[in-house]
């Protein structure tokens, strides 16, 4: 088993400490593309948190430049960071069990929070869609973190991701 780094210890506690100092969530007006559940402590439906484009895109942007297995050279992905979703719903746990809309399914450990991953909704100044990955996918910078370039990392870039259960 990894260690833990101290960085993302401090994190996961905080989410706990946290979850109860944040401003409600509001209810999405459009199409709900995230939901979120488990050991959350924010919803905004009964045991779920659930987040359209426009609130996710309030979390804050984030950029990430990479090369993936799936692309071609670098592409510029935009969106927000994973760490800013899962804060947002005071999440609290070791691992994210995350499906995407064609039912597939993995865990990924919150150390991996480390690597500063995005929940990427456009790819050069596109919006995703499903027919690209999107709405959303999970993105890694591994041109930044060599320890990325491990095949083992790539079942970690959930593209059309649709659910996050935290546990």
């Amino acid at each position: 088993m990894r260690a833990i780094p101290a960085t993302v210890a401090i994190l996961v506690a905080g989410w706990c400490a946290t979850a109860g100092a944040v401003e409600p969530l509001t209810q999405p007006t459009g199409p709900i593309i995230l939901t979120i559940t488990g050991a959350i402590g924010q919803t905004n439906a009964p045991r779920e948190a659930r987040f359209d484009r426009e609130m996710l895109e309030r979390l804050g942007r984030s950029t990430i430049k990479t090369t993936t297995p799936w692309t071609d050279g670098v592409k510029t992905f935009n969106g927000v960071s994973l760490k800013a979703v899962l804060e947002r719903v005071g999440a609290h746990g070791s691992q994210l069990n995350v499906s995407a809309l064609n039912d597939y399914k993995v865990i990924i450990p919150v150390t991996d929070l480390q690597f500063e991953p995005l929940v990427a909704m456009e790819m050069d100044g596109h919006a995703l869609t499903r027919q690209d990955k999107g709405p959303l996918w999970i993105v890694y910078p591994r041109d930044t973190y060599k320890t990325l370039l491990d095949p083992g990392y790539d079942d970690h870039w959930v593209w059309q991701t649709r659910r996050m259960d935290v546990q």
